[in-house]
């Protein structure tokens, strides 16, 4: 499974339990790596999308239970460490700024996981969005 999650220049995800940001060409973007196969995400992160929702988009608060290893999951509220265990690829998206936030990624990103690719973009909200896809 690989697990999409937004953090700032900190590893900050949410902030009062929202999110800190978001982005309408990162979502798009998501969408692109995510095409031809299930997305998974929580009823929070799927109203960001209502105007581009894909067929491939999937609601649940407890994805695991349904998602087979080839899905996508786009984690913001949903629970982080069983997602992470089951995770063989990580695809970061981070704002570059720092945000105030209450929930954070806190993984050693060196000791179990390898950078596959890392890429820069102009965001719509954002001067700069840096990607990295990560696999165990």
């Amino acid at each position: 499974m690989t697990l999409m999650i937004c953090i700032d220049g900190r590893g900050g995800i949410l902030f009062n339990g929202r999110r800190q940001s978001q982005d309408r060409l990162l979502r798009a973007d998501l969408l692109r790596e995510a095409a031809g196969h299930r997305l998974w995400m929580s009823e929070y992160s799927a109203r960001q999308f209502s105007m581009e929702a894909p067929d491939n988009l999937s609601i649940s608060e407890a994805p695991l239970e349904q998602m087979s290893s080839e899905d996508f999951c786009f984690a913001e509220d949903l629970p982080l460490q069983p997602l992470l265990e089951h995770a063989d690829r990580l695809l970061l998206y981070c704002w570059n700024r720092a945000y105030p936030a209450d929930r954070s990624l806190q993984l050693p990103l060196d000791d179990l996981w390898k950078l596959l690719r890392r890429e820069e973009f102009a965001g719509s909200s954002h001067e700069k969005i840096t990607k990295e896809l990560y696999a165990r």
